[in-house]
């Protein structure tokens, strides 16, 4: 069985994403850190048994050698959710069940975590990012574990596509998550709904 981890907005900047998402929230999100492999750096936010990140390209950054995740050197416009990831206990066994192509399982640190995650070779989402990413922590504790307590809990994910139906009998098999919908849209869409101390919040 595969469980949420975590659901991801971009921005161009990581201060652009903090204000979007701080201003609608009225929470203050913690520290996050620097993917020196991907040239990116985050801030998150606990969401309770999953958490919520913001991410952007790090100006300071050097070059990257491969493409970079998240399809971030492609990214434009106003900060919005991109995609979402679900945790693995066995990434060979899931990754042989998957109805669609995640990518190969990459290794990535970042000062005491380690963890794998499906990323493409080109970096492309898949299915628009409507498809989560597989992450497996390798033994590690991840962020949901060790980030401040802010009283915020998701309340529902719903994911939109035109093919949603490509996933749809696979993740009913493998997640049992009631707060996550998925949806059949003209247009792919991502959209959160969380509960926070001062209310809900739609994003």
């Amino acid at each position: 069985m595969l469980k949420l981890d975590h659901i991801v907005l971009a921005a161009q900047t990581l201060d652009e994403g903090i204000t979007f998402v701080e201003e609608r929230l009225k929470l203050k999100l913690d520290k996050g850190g620097r993917h020196d492999m991907f040239g990116t750096h985050n801030r998150l936010l606990a969401l309770g048994n999953c958490y919520f990140e913001v991410i952007a390209l790090d100006p300071k950054a050097k070059p990257t050698q491969r493409a970079l995740w998240y399809e971030l050197g492609d990214f434009s416009g106003v900060p919005r959710l991109i995609t979402w990831v679900c945790e693995t206990d066995d990434m060979t066994r899931d990754l042989s069940q998957l109805p669609y192509n995640a990518g190969k399982a990459i290794r990535v640190t970042r000062d005491d975590l380690v963890w794998d995650l499906t990323i493409a070779d080109n970096g492309k989402l898949p299915l628009n990012g409507c498809a989560p990413s597989i992450i497996d922590w390798k033994g590690t504790q991840p962020p949901t574990f060790k980030l401040p307590e802010r009283d915020c809990r998701l309340q529902k994910l719903k994911v939109s596509h035109p093919n949603i139906a490509q996933i749809n009998p696979w993740l009913k098999r493998v997640l049992n998550d009631s707060r996550v919908e998925l949806a059949h849209a003209k247009k792919p869409a991502i959209n959160l709904i969380l509960q926070t101390p001062n209310g809900s919040v739609t994003l």
